[in-house]
């Protein structure tokens, strides 16, 4: 009972801390009626950094304050417990001058058209200083930086059959797929150029001997090849056997031709461009003597390239040296080979089943070398000789499995392989 006693006495000793609370209580609810309910918006950062009272439609006086962009927190205003400092008139040049503890720190983010990537880029996002002063051209530019710099975080790698439509033109993506492709070339002329397609024919040489005054003036040919690739993510390699018939001024000869093996690697992948090595070899198997095959290796390494244009349109590119090993040191020679293709959507049935055509620009610049004139049988130099060839061509893809085409090629220069060439493939993607 003592102990009792005690402890109710201290506690009668506390009277006054209620009658302490209650008036700071009011003197708090005092204050925020002085307020007069301001309500603090967060808006984003205005053009030129500035914080303007506006009105609320409710005629409640509202206060915008832009958005801290920095991972510093601006000062907590002052405690309720004590006097609000007065806001005055916003200066349309400073937001310092609405006069809020802390707000003169806050560093603000400049709103411009360069802020193009977001926080998606990583340590790419290294952006223009002018984007808004450009034409028709720049805006292409701008276009193709953004898809290098800044490419889509959502963005997964994928064939198209829209970026694999051309038929002279390597495509950039590796695929597991098998080719079987038909050539037909009518009217061939100079065959052993730089023995890129024979070897030396001019009876001295590994390649076909020709009958006297004949030289080999028109030459027809059939060629079937299968091509098996097989890819894993960017990184794929390919295996290619042919088949040859010829009609030349000294008989019919066929068999199977040289082979090839390759291998091809994905370098740069964004969905506006892709970038791609390629490196090919030519394995000598068909006979020389009958105009099968060119009797030596080559090697062929190549760079292609993708560029979306549009959703309907792309553009493939590729450009190769042939280099020739082991052959006729007088007439084999290198030569630079290079191709443009354009190819759009122009018919959809279904949304899986599109019918792309394509156009094509083929070349060959040769190097160094030799070759046999057609019309005098005389040893002439390749150097400095170009074949262009333009082609045109439609596929039809049913989904992403099989795709079947023709494409025609006609020369655009005085010399040329052929007068005529027609190529037809079909696709099987597995």
């Amino acid at each position: 009972m003592k102990c009792f006693s005690s402890i109710t006495c201290q506690l009668c000793n506390l009277w006054w801390l209620p009658v302490v609370l209650l008036c700071l209580c009011l003197q708090g609810i005092t204050h925020a009626e002085e307020l007069g309910a301001i309500r603090i918006a967060r808006l984003p950062p205005p053009p030129k950094d500035m914080a303007t009272p506006v009105e609320a439609d409710d005629e409640e006086p509202v206060l915008l304050i832009p958005y801290p962009t920095t991972e510093e927190v601006p000062a907590p205003l002052a405690s309720p417990f004590e006097p609000l400092p007065e806001v005055a008139p916003s200066s349309p040049s400073s937001a310092g001058s609405l006069n809020i503890p802390g707000l003169a720190d806050i560093e603000f983010a400049p709103l411009s058209c360069c802020n193009c990537c977001g926080s998606q880029c990583g340590q790419s996002s290294h952006f223009c200083n002018e984007c808004q002063d450009m034409g028709r051209y720049g805006r292409f530019l701008r276009s193709i930086y953004r898809g290098i710099c800044c490419p889509d975080a959502c963005y997964e790698p994928c064939w198209t059959p829209l970026a694999d439509s051309a038929f002279f033109t390597n495509s950039v993506r590796p695929v597991n797929q098998q080719r079987f492709r038909w050539d037909f070339a009518e009217d061939m002329r100079n065959p052993d150029r730089s023995e890129y397609f024979w070897a030396r024919a001019d009876g001295s040489g590994l390649g076909p001997t020709p009958v006297t005054d004949s030289w080999f003036r028109g030459l027809d040919y059939d060629e079937l090849s299968h091509t098996i690739e097989a890819a894993h993510g960017p990184i794929g390699i390919w295996f290619e056997y042919t088949y040859r018939a010829l009609d030349t001024d000294t008989g019919h000869f066929a068999g199977f031709g040289d082979m090839s093996i390759g291998t091809k690697t994905l370098l740069f992948d964004t969905e506006l461009v892709q970038i791609a090595s390629q490196f090919r070899t030519y394995i000598p198997q068909g006979s020389s003597r009958e105009g099968l095959g060119t009797g030596h290796t080559s090697l062929e390494p190549s760079l292609i390239a993708g560029l979306k244009l549009s959703p309907k349109s792309y553009l493939q590119a590729e450009v190769a040296e042939w280099i020739p090993l082991g052959g006729d040191s007088v007439y084999a020679g290198a030569l630079l080979r290079y191709g443009f293709a354009y190819n759009r959507t122009i018919f959809q049935p279904h949304p899986s089943i599109p019918i792309i055509s394509t156009s094509e620009i083929t070349g060959w610049h040769f190097q160094d070398g030799q070759f046999t004139d057609s019309s005098s049988g005389d040893m002439r130099p390749s150097s400095g000789g170009d074949y262009v060839h333009g082609s045109t061509g439609l596929r039809l893809f049913i989904c992403d499995r099989v795709d079947f085409g023709t494409s025609a090629s006609m020369p655009l220069t005085g010399g040329s392989w052929s007068e005529t060439w027609l190529r037809t493939e079909l696709r099987v993607r597995f």
